[in-house]
């Protein structure tokens, strides 16, 4: 029986009476792996009573934190709480009061509350201690029945060699080498090994699974030098070394095809006898999708590795960049409107601003920096994209291939138009004395069978691809490109994060990203994105205004120039101000002025207790509170993502005034609404 998101969110009554009464055990389980109760039948038999038991968490009473074997319940009993329609049945070990251990086999429904929360689990069990201890012993008893048939075995094999001694030595002794030439070739032929046979190097017999590791028809191997024509040049005296000694160890080396193709094998060579005849046993095993999957997983664990450090970074400056913004808007309303520091005010916020979208790239690369989905038309992408980039480069002729039938993708707009502006100002910086651009649209299907440089979900795409006639990139460069920082351009003419951005953006779209280049012959860019079978959301562009107000606000920040300068800002828009420096401090506060805080921000990152914590101690104390997230990370990011769940807002540092003014009213606003 399996759960279902749509069941009711608890067993009825009359279900409850009739399971009670039932001659098994009958166990509920609530969303914490808590029991709610055990019926008469399964108190008995687990030699508990009711008050013993009732609120106390299964794991470490009727079910052991780990079985006889080692394995790890209570990580199984979680793992059924958060995924239960996959644990409808199971069998697992269970203990009495009294310590015994018995195995339990469990049918298991979850139910669920209207969010599709589990809140409720009935799990029903039968004993099957027996069955299992008579399991143990037919496993004993076939294994001593198999170790009776295997000296058996010994012994026959021992009678039967003696009798072809005494009667006919020569011809069963030509019958053993048939069978073993029998066995040999069935072996050879189920082996996806190569495997072949040398004496000094000379070729006297190999399997199929070699001729077609070297690409080589079997009639012309037969007496081939092996060293002269498949191992590398550079390998040719290690490979003589390994296959002519009587080292047993697995050694990786070059070999090359008939057909010219070199690729990674590994080698083990032994001593065997062809025939009667002494030779050498050589295994051949292509490695090549091996070594590419290991290149795939040091180049993600590098990536990850570097994006982690570029989001903290990026937070990092972004709480800088929001005390300079704060300040300028705080001078701002200090001075005169017509006073002429008005327009150096303007400047420092421009260079912010730009400063916020360099860390804006940062974040994009670290965690994709997705923020609202929408539909995009690839196509009218491209046109809005060339029809503002278009006219400012005159050397450059610019073509356009868009195909009508390219689907749309899922995705956020203003990062998808980010990576296709990368793209073109990468090619254009390639083409600094002019050249041609052409930017492609299509629809393409990524097949499970084809053979690419990354691992792929197949299924329908969308791709668009930017090519130029650029001075293009090596192999040593193409390995780099994506890395944050890394440039090919003079000190000062590049940051070195625009495709490492593109590359954070496309991977989080759940895309893939390619290139293709050779020197002196230009580049060409594919971006591949999933396409879109439903339609999404349209993000929404309103007009900022600054909106003031009278109530009182909690600030919750450990930086301390962040929170004067929010405070500064506060109060410049009407408000009472309350502020903390950590998680202890804000709870204080807020139960000093409870009723008489309406909203309160704080930051995503504190020393102390757990923010997502300190939030729910906030909701316990006055329910009606907004919360709003302020923070130099990304609201997609994981640890975002978790706190939303309890906060009612999200403004991303650095933030201007009136985005904090129409933030805050919107959620008071909210608030308001929910609780007249």
């Amino acid at each position: 029986m399996t759960s279902d998101k749509a069941s009711p969110s608890r067993i009825p009554d009359a279900g409850l009476k009739s399971l009670a009464d039932a001659n098994c055990i009958v166990l509920r389980l609530d969303g914490k792996g808590r029991i709610i109760s055990l019926n008469p039948f399964g108190l008995n038999f687990f030699g508990y009573r009711e008050p013993e038991i009732l609120g106390k968490p299964a794991v470490g009473t009727i079910i052991p934190e780990r079985d006889a074997t080692g394995n790890n319940l209570k990580a199984m009993i979680d793992e059924l709480l958060r995924r239960p329609d996959d644990y409808s049945h199971q069998i697992n070990e269970n203990r009495r009061k009294n310590g015994d251990r018995i195995w339990v086999a469990w049918s298991n429904r979850a139910f669920r509350d209207e969010t599709g929360k589990v809140n409720e689990l009935l799990c029903v069990g039968n004993d099957i201690s027996d069955r299992k201890a008579f399991e143990a012993v037919l496993e004993e008893a076939r294994l001593q029945l198999t170790a009776t048939v295997q000296e058996q075995n010994t012994r026959l094999q021992e009678a039967n060699i003696r009798l072809r001694k005494e009667a006919e030595q020569r011809k069963e002794t030509q019958q053993a080498l048939e069978e073993s030439r029998d066995r040999y070739r069935l072996f050879s032929k189920a082996s996806t090994e190569g495997i072949l046979f040398h004496d000094n190097g000379v070729l006297i017999e190999f399997n199929d699974a070699f001729a077609d590791l070297v690409e080589c028809p079997r009639d012309q191997l037969i007496g081939v030098d092996i060293f002269s024509q498949f191992v590398s040049t550079g390998d040719r005296r290690q490979v003589q070394q390994i296959i002519t000694s009587s080292d047993d160890r697995i050694h990786e080396i070059s070999v090359r095809s008939a057909t010219g193709r070199t690729f990674p094998a590994e080698l083990r060579s032994r001593t065997g006898e062809l025939a009667g005849r002494p030779c050498r046993v050589v295994t051949v095993r292509d490695i090549t999708h091996r070594k590419k999957t290991e290149r795939q997983l040091i180049q993600s664990q590098k990536m990850e590795a570097v994006g982690t450090l570029a989001g903290g970074i990026a937070h990092d400056f972004n709480n800088m960049l929001a005390g300079i913004q704060g300040n300028v808007e705080i001078i701002r309303h200090q001075i005169s409107p017509q006073s002429s520091h008005q327009k150096r005010l303007s400047i420092i916020s421009q260079i912010v601003q730009r400063g916020a979208k360099l860390s804006g790239q940062l974040l994009g690369y670290a965690r994709g920096g997705q923020t609202e989905l929408c539909e995009i038309d690839l196509n009218g992408l491209v046109e809005d994209t060339l029809e503002m980039f278009g006219h400012a480069h005159g050397q450059i002729s610019i073509e356009t291939r868009l195909s009508q039938d390219t689907p749309s993708v899922s995705g956020d707009r203003t990062q998808i138009e980010q990576v296709l502006l990368n793209l073109i100002i990468n090619a254009v910086h390639a083409m600094p004395t002019g050249g041609h651009l052409v930017i492609e649209t299509h629809a393409t299907i990524l097949g499970a069978k084809e053979k690419r440089d990354y691992e792929i979900i197949p299924g329908r795409y969308a791709m668009f691809s930017v090519q130029d006639t650029g001075h293009g990139m090596d192999q040593e460069t193409q390995k780099q490109i994506f890395e944050p920082f890394f440039t090919t351009k003079a000190l000062g003419q590049g940051t070195g994060l625009g495709l490492a951005s593109t590359y954070g953006i496309v991977k989080n779209h759940k895309g893939y990203i390619e290139v293709f280049s050779k020197p002196d012959t230009g580049s060409k860019f594919n971006v591949l994105l999933p396409a879109s079978d439903s339609t999404g959301a349209t993000v929404g562009i309103h007009d900022a205004m600054t909106e003031k107000g009278s109530e009182t606000i909690l600030v919750v920040d450990d930086e301390p120039d962040f929170l004067d300068v929010c405070r500064e800002l506060l109060i410049l828009l009407g408000y009472a101000v309350i502020t903390a420096v950590d998680s202890d401090e804000a709870i204080t506060r807020f139960e000093e002025q409870v009723g008489k805080v309406k909203l309160v921000i704080v930051d995503m990152i504190m020393p102390g207790a757990a923010v997502d914590g300190t939030i729910r101690r906030f909701k316990e104390i006055d329910p009606t509170v907004p919360v709003l997230l302020a923070s130099g990370y990304s609201q997609n990011g994981e640890a975002a993502r978790k706190l939303m769940q309890v906060c009612n807002g999200f403004i991303q540092k650095p933030f201007r005034l009136a985005s904090l003014s129409k933030k805050i009213r919107e959620l008071m606003g909210t608030a308001q609404d929910e609780n007249p």
